[in-house]
């Protein structure tokens, strides 16, 4: 059965490699959750606790299939060819790092289940041989068809421990962690919520999400991403300038008004854009980020920079300082050494910046110092599980606009270098250095690439 596993998922990276579509990206941060070992000999379609409240028969199953060895190697091996390997990696690392049942909540519109339930299925095995396991959530765009759903996935899914749970349940948090905790895959039937608005469907996935700690909310419709209408969009934010109409980022602090606006949006795609933001407003869920895709291009959204849709998220209030004075050093090197893995050089604070830019709680940073031609950025740091947030992006566009004219350096082989090089100008590559600029006059480049690679090392030898 492994064999047959790992032969399935080379032929459908084969398959992914030469459909995946091109979607601009710009921002590496997002995602997560844990590897897990323990099985049930058994497993069957319908919890104990959902057949009560379902009156559906439970049905028998095959047992779980176990993770292929190789499996994690494949799955990368295809990423590869749509992004970076060292990209995949960062963001499995991530997903691996969180509680098993924090990884994601998956929403999946009845078109899916209907047409491409097959492609979504293979998918959520190639999350599961990679350790990562999501409820499924049908019925909460069409709850009237969401039984015929939920049972048209479960066979499906059989060989993942598919088990369909009531989503209006009132111990639903409970049956979802439990099940998820057994390496399951809960399908959350909607079936019983025809009375309800989209608002409150949406409000119990919210909750939900808000008692697992989910870290993501994926939508899976067949259109994929958010889409602008037949006009431009104005925002504060540059996150809404992507080609082609498709919207790649909505930060809900900066682009909401925007996308508000009369013909921005489809009905539908408004629609969706409040609910997903009432989620995210809720104080149990401000760390969660919801994406927009489609079911074929689910692994390129997860593990990629580029994505493929719609990331929307939160938004993060980004403070600026002049000076070190007015900022409490011990947490700024205590982020700067965690994100670099390395001890920050003894007189590194003693240089005065132009400014630095923080976020509230410490856990995104970026400094800006004085260069010969232009302002030279000397740190760029972001929490890991913040990464998962697009903190990223918010740092990136308060420093842009501060700082309209900069340059940068970072290794050769940084996991996020594939990121910079799509906010620079221009970049080029010096022994184990690239070096970046924006803003600046081309005959001015020679000398920031020259100063960029004679500067001091900031940190010193790895605390390992």
């Amino acid at each position: 059965m492994k064999a047959r596993s790992v032969e399935s998922l080379r032929r459908f990276a084969c398959s992914m490699a030469a459909t995946s579509p091109a979607v601009r990206r710009p921002d590496p941060l997002r995602g997560r959750v844990v590897t897990t070992n323990s099985r049930r000999e058994t497993n069957r379609i319908l919890s104990l606790r959902a057949r009560n409240r379902l009156r559906t028969r439970a049905r028998p199953v095959a047992p779980k299939s176990g993770p292929s060895p190789d499996a994690a190697g494949v799955v990368l091996t295809f990423l590869e060819s749509v992004g970076r390997r060292s990209e995949a990696e960062l963001y499995l690392k991530m997903f691996r790092e969180l509680p098993k049942e924090s990884f994601a909540i998956i929403a999946a519109e009845a078109a899916v289940i209907r047409h491409a339930a097959g492609s979504l299925v293979e998918q959520l095995r190639f999350l599961r041989e990679l350790g990562l396991f999501a409820p499924v959530a049908v019925g909460l765009f069409e709850p009237a068809i969401a039984d015929k759903s939920a049972t048209r996935l479960a066979k499906r899914a059989a060989h993942m421990g598919a088990v369909i749970e009531d989503a209006l349940a009132p111990d639903i948090s409970d049956a979802v962690l439990d099940e998820l905790r057994e390496e399951n895959m809960p399908i959350l039937s909607f079936a019983g919520a025809a009375g309800e608005s989209s608002r409150e469907r949406f409000d119990r996935i919210g909750r939900l999400a808000g008692t697992l700690g989910t870290r993501k909310i994926v939508v899976l419709r067949r259109r994929g991403g958010l889409r602008r209408q037949g006009r431009s969009v104005r925002s504060p934010s540059t996150s809404l300038a992507d080609a082609e109409r498709g919207v790649s980022v909505v930060n809900l602090r900066t682009d909401l008004e925007a996308l508000r606006e009369p013909r921005a949006l489809s009905a539908d795609d408004a629609e969706l854009l409040e609910n997903i933001g009432a989620v995210l407003s809720r104080p149990d869920c401000s760390r969660v980020v919801a994406a927009v895709t489609s079911p074929l291009s689910l692994l390129h959204e997860l593990f990629t920079v580029k994505g493929a849709g719609t990331l929307i998220k939160r938004g993060t209030a980004i403070d600026r300082h002049t000076s070190y004075a007015t900022v409490d050093t011990a947490r700024l090197i205590a982020l700067l050494e965690s994100s670099f893995g390395r001890p920050l050089a003894r007189d590194f604070l003693q240089k005065p910046p132009l400014s630095v830019h923080l976020e509230e709680d410490y856990r995104a940073a970026a400094i800006v110092v004085p260069g010969n031609v232009v302002p030279y950025l000397t740190k760029f740091a972001v929490d890991r599980v913040a990464q998962g947030e697009g903190m990223g992006r918010d740092l990136w566009e308060a420093v842009a606009k501060d700082h309209p004219s900069l340059f940068w350096r970072a290794k050769v082989e940084n996991p996020i270098a594939s990121w910079y090089g799509t906010i620079c100008d221009g970049m080029v590559k010096v022994g184990t250095w690239a070096v970046y600029w924006r803003g600046v006059d081309h005959s001015s480049v020679p000398r920031l690439v020259e100063e960029a690679i004679s500067r001091p090392e900031d940190f010193g030898a790895s605390a390992s």
